[in-house]
C-alpha cells in the first residue's frame, strides 16, 4: 500500500510539473486589460513584459507586433484615467511609434472602433488626420489590408457594445475629408451579449525597457510601412 501511495504521488507530481512546463510566458507591450472585462482593470506597464496567459479576445482586441501582443482597443472601459486622445471611426495605428522603437519600417495596423472612442496615444505622424472640436478623423484612403481584415476586426464593436463608459462628445458631422463609416453610437442601450473572460491575475516580469520621450505628431503623408498582405 505504501508503495502504491508513493507511486501515486510521483505520478501526481509528474503531471503537475508537466502542466507548469507547458505554461509558456506571453509577451505584451503597452497598457492592456488584465482580464478582458472592465472590472479587471488595466496593466499599465508600457515596456515589453510577460504574463502567463494569452489575452482574452486576442484576435480582435490585439495585434501581434513580432512576438508581442499590443492592445489596440479603447482603454477607458477598463478604468483608464490618464491622458487620452479622441478619435472618430476607423484609423491607422503605428505600433512601433507608440512603443518608441527606433526602426526604419513602420508596423501599421488599423483600429476598427465605430464612432467616437479614445486611445492613450496621439495620431501617428506621416498619416493624414483632420481635427474637429478636439476629435481626430482619418482623412486618407484605406489600403487593401484594412478592407481584407475588416469583417473579422469590426467585431471589436460587438465586444464593447454592452459596456457603459464615457465616449468623446461629437455634436457635428464628420468633416468632408473623413473616409470611414459614420455610426451613431448609443452607449446607454442594454444589449445581451456574452463576452468570454478569464478573471485571473497573473505575475508580470519586465523583459525590456524602451526610452521614454514625448509623443509628437503633425499632419503629413506616411512614407514607408509594413502592411500585412
Amino acid at each position: 500500500m505504501a508503495r502504491m501511495d508513493s507511486m501515486g504521488w510521483a505520478l501526481l507530481l509528474a503531471l503537475v510539473s508537466a502542466g507548469v512546463s507547458e505554461a509558456k510566458p506571453v509577451k505584451y507591450a503597452g497598457l492592456h486589460p488584465r482580464t478582458g472585462q472592465p472590472e479587471g482593470g488595466l496593466c499599465h506597464i508600457q515596456a515589453v513584459h510577460v504574463h502567463n496567459a494569452t489575452p482574452v479576445h486576442a484576435q480582435v482586441l490585439y495585434r501581434q507586433h513580432g512576438d508581442v501582443y499590443f492592445f489596440i482597443g479603447d482603454p477607458v472601459p477598463f478604468g483608464y484615467e490618464g491622458p487620452r486622445h479622441s478619435y472618430y471611426g476607423h484609423h491607422p495605428v503605428v505600433i512601433n511609434i507608440i512603443l518608441e522603437e527606433d526602426t526604419d519600417e513602420d508596423d501599421v495596423e488599423y483600429c476598427y472602433h465605430d464612432g467616437p472612442h479614445h486611445h492613450y496615444y496621439p495620431p501617428p505622424p506621416r498619416h493624414d488626420f483632420d481635427e474637429q472640436e478636439d476629435v481626430y478623423y482619418y482623412a486618407d484612403e484605406f489600403p487593401e489590408a484594412y478592407r481584407r481584415d475588416s469583417p473579422r476586426l469590426v467585431q471589436v464593436n460587438v465586444i464593447y457594445r454592452p459596456w457603459r463608459y464615457p465616449r468623446p462628445v461629437v455634436v457635428r458631422p464628420p468633416p468632408p475629408s473623413y473616409r470611414g463609416p459614420v455610426v451613431n453610437v448609443n452607449v446607454n442601450v442594454d444589449v445581451d451579449v456574452k463576452v468570454n473572460a478569464a478573471p485571473v491575475r497573473h505575475e508580470v516580469i519586465v523583459v525590456e525597457e524602451p526610452d521614454h520621450g514625448k509623443h509628437k505628431h503633425k499632419k503629413h503623408k506616411h512614407k514607408k510601412f509594413k502592411d500585412r498582405d
